[in-house]
């Protein structure tokens, strides 16, 4: 078993529970709204508007605002109306998300067996250091794409935590939440553990993860 110095986590994905955490506050804020379906688009337009700023070449736009403007794009589109208060509400609501039911023990986990745990996340410094609340105090490093330029899959990401710590990529084991991440991460040619809660597939037969589980306790069956 190879002998990673470093434990990278997804954090929107594989660590948090978006849709638990945001669909009862959608429906507590809007009222008559399908909680689930506005979370699903909300996030959806959230990642479509990622790789829009990956593509466009014009610099990096924010999470936060990112994240805001898929949410005004949603009420437009479903119809629900929120004023300006209402809507810094909901976007706020991403500071705080619940953690996946076993990620506080897969991560003690991982911390007691002698591993650096890190963060490696499409969100901005300081929404992910507002998250770390939600989790057990063992995670060392949070490495955000703004410090890249770029979001995820864009490869710059990916060398942050091999940049800053002077790792080989061998020494790096990635936990990813999404397909997308997946193919990110092996085409910057690091070890990747896919957490599938969705059982989805990777659309590019030669990006596909070194290993796969249906939730996080994977990682500690590897480790």
């Amino acid at each position: 078993m190879p002998q990673y110095q470093i434990i990278t986590f997804d954090v929107y994905t594989a660590l948090f529970d978006i849709q638990g955490s945001l669909a009862p506050v959608v429906t507590a804020a809007l009222g008559a709204v399908d909680g689930p379906a506005f979370v699903n688009m909300w996030r959806r337009k959230q990642m479509e508007y990622v790789l829009i700023s990956n593509a466009l070449g014009q610099g990096r736009v924010a999470f936060s605002t990112i994240t805001r403007r898929a949410l005004d794009y949603t009420l437009a589109q479903t119809g629900a109306t929120a004023d300006e208060d209402r809507r810094r509400e909901l976007t706020a609501a991403w500071l705080s998300l619940r953690p996946w039911p076993e990620a506080a023990d897969v991560l003690t986990a991982v911390k007691a067996r002698g591993y650096t745990i890190g963060l490696l996340s499409n969100g901005d410094s300081a929404m992910l250091h507002a998250l770390l609340a939600a989790l057990p105090p063992v995670v060392s490093h949070v490495f955000a794409s703004e410090e890249a330029g770029h979001y995820k899959p864009h490869p710059a990401v990916y060398a942050l935590p091999l940049q800053a710590l002077r790792l080989a990529p061998t020494d790096l084991l990635h936990v990813a939440g999404s397909a997308t991440d997946v193919m990110g991460t092996k085409a910057a040619g690091l070890p990747c553990l896919w957490s599938n809660r969705a059982g989805e597939r990777v659309l590019d037969p030669a990006l596909q993860p070194d290993y796969t589980f249906a939730n996080l306790r994977g990682v500690l069956e590897i480790l």
